[in-house]
């Protein structure tokens, strides 16, 4: 079985999953996870479903997931895999259809960089929409190549900005910068579907400042790269971060550099 074919059977039970048990989809597990959020029932299911299909593959694989942290094998692993079972746990909770499942693999090695991404998939559990990018050869929506919007002016621009996060002084007026600095906003609640749909050139750009967005999102920012778009760190530096499972990912993921370095420069209340 092929590494793409694994993660879209893994992607496609973990859906399965979450369709066959909406009636559940406010239950709480009584658990938090290793990111601290309250565990949902469907996180669990529909992690448990993907962790099986990659565990049960011809292909060793690490695991990095929302729920259960890192799973090793019994030897070295060919791969890792970076799960987000259900990206926008809210939205299911309330009934939204804005939820999304993400898979990224990286070769494992003994230091491992999300430069190294290898394949990710996205799919959008209620929109029918999935995304696969592959490195060095673009992105596809539903098997159709799709890329980054053309660049634009800052001011006609529609973003993605993610708020979630105790507010504070210096947070409210960056945001406030920013959000006046764009035509509007727009956003899903599910990270990784606003990734892809920056990727896609329906949204020009994604925000997210928080220091709250675990690693195991990578496959999102790994869309944006390989549909042509950037993605900068908040000292305005190429994105590029250890796969270390504490690590936070911030960042400002645009159609092009310049867009997002003038973004950040909003944001960061500096000039450009």
């Amino acid at each position: 079985m092929t590494k793409l074919k694994t993660l879209k059977d893994a992607v496609s039970a973990a859906k399965t999953s979450i369709l066959e048990n909406l009636d559940q989809s406010a239950e709480h597990t009584g658990d938090v996870n290793p990111y601290g959020d309250k565990t949902l029932l469907l996180d669990v299911m529909a992690e448990n479903e993907i962790i099986s299909v990659l565990q049960s593959s011809d292909i060793d694989f690490a695991i990095l997931s929302e729920e259960k942290g890192f799973i090793k094998t019994d030897k070295k692993p060919e791969y890792l895999a970076l799960v987000d079972p259900i990206d926008g746990s809210a939205n299911l909770k309330r009934g939204i259809p804005l939820v999304s499942v993400g898979i990224a693999i990286v070769p494992y090695m003994d230091v491992m960089t999300s430069d190294d991404a290898e394949i990710s998939i996205i799919d959008s559990v209620f929109t029918d929409e999935t995304y696969i990018a592959i490195k060095g050869k673009g992105v596809t929506r539903n098997g159709k190549k799709v890329k980054v919007s053309e660049p634009i002016e800052l001011e006609n621009a529609i973003i993605s900005y993610d708020t979630k996060r105790t507010f504070d002084a210096s947070f409210v007026e960056s945001s406030v910068r920013t959000i006046k600095a764009v035509h509007d906003t727009r956003r899903t609640a599910s990270n990784l579907l606003d990734l892809c749909w920056t990727a896609s050139g329906f949204l020009d750009a994604m925000v997210d400042m928080r220091n709250m967005l675990p690693i195991i999102h990578l496959c999102g920012t790994h869309m944006v790269f390989e549909a042509g778009g950037y993605v900068i760190n908040p000292q305005g530096k190429r994105f590029s971060t250890s796969l270390d499972p504490d690590v936070m990912m911030n960042f400002v993921a645009a159609s092009n550099e310049q867009l997002a370095k003038q973004i950040l420069s909003v944001y960061q209340g500096k000039s450009f």
